[in-house]
């Protein structure tokens, strides 16, 4: 039977990770593991480990895991490592594909949006803000924000990442690189600001983008509410609401107010799921699916 590991199954995305694959309907054997464990031969190897632990291990299971996970940013703009969103480019993953990336948290909000209007707009420009919850700092973060005086307690904190010599911070350059390499439009230009907020779980991005035509709101509407794990409301959804909802969610939809070429709306998602566990669990099931039948 075909074996799936998960390896780091103490944190927080190694358990969502473990939910989320125990949904999958194919047949197939779970195993897990620690980040120190001695890791047996692996048909897939799901890595919900940091960058330093991710540099480790992919050279090390080279020749005992078939295909490789990794919930890093460790490879993900290694040019011969796919970044995949299984809604948006599952074709990247072939046969002979041995390490797959799975995508930024904020970047994943912003590219489901992209996404279902590429086939009728030329979208040049993207410029976010987000509003990244706790959750995505990962434990040790969520135990600073539960203790009395933290930086966090009701407030914004504009610095996600370390700044990098171009004052950006590194969250703020994988929006821009990482979106150009998911969508593979390699000169959308992409503008971020990237804050975390007092909220416990679900980031949120304000998005403003610009294409060569005219925006159809009514079109850009029934484009979103086709495309899978996506919705898009008239009303008001908030990060509350989304926590522990596996779908991508847009409101507030607007025309610029002086450029038909510009519109305006709000992301907002859970991030431990479509922005971590559940993409893993979808590439996981991608891979069952085309190549252990």
């Amino acid at each position: 039977m075909t074996t799936v590991g998960i390896i780091g199954i103490n944190g927080m995305v190694g358990q969502k990770m473990l939910a989320q694959l125990q949904k999958i309907k194919f047949p197939f054997e779970l195993k897990t593991f620690g980040r120190q464990d001695e890791i047996p031969a692996l048909d897939i190897a799901v890595l919900c480990t940091d960058n330093p632990v991710s540099a480790q291990l992919v050279p090390a299971l080279k020749n005992r895991v078939k295909f490789m996970v990794d919930m890093s940013s460790e490879f993900r703009m290694s040019e011969e490592v796919p970044l995949v969103i299984p809604e948006i480019n599952p074709q990247v993953i072939t046969k002979d594909t041995q390490l797959i990336a799975s995508p930024n948290c904020t970047t994943t909000g912003l590219v489901m949006s992209l996404a279902p209007l590429r086939d009728f707009y030329h979208i040049t420009e993207a410029f976010f803000c987000s509003y990244q919850a706790i959750s995505g700092g990962g434990k040790k973060l969520l135990d600073d924000f539960h203790t009395p005086g933290s930086l966090y307690e009701k407030n914004c904190v504009p610095l996600i990442g370390s700044i990098q010599a171009n004052g950006h911070t590194s969250e703020e350059l994988k929006g821009l690189y990482e979106t150009r390499k998911i969508m593979d439009w390699p000169h959308i230009k992409v503008y971020c600001h990237t804050v975390r907020v007092g909220v416990e779980n679900s980031h949120s991005l304000g998005v403003t983008i610009k294409a060569k035509e005219n925006f159809d709101l009514d079109q850009i509407k029934k484009l979103w509410n086709k495309f899978p794990n996506l919705v898009y409301s008239e009303k008001v959804i908030t990060p509350k609401e989304v926590s522990g909802k596996e779908e991508t969610f847009i409101c507030r939809l607007r025309a610029d107010v002086e450029d038909t070429k510009i519109i305006h709306y709000f992301v907002t998602f859970d991030n431990l799921l479509k922005g971590a566990a559940m993409n893993g669990r979808q590439i996981v099931e991608e891979l069952l699916q085309r190549f252990f039948k």
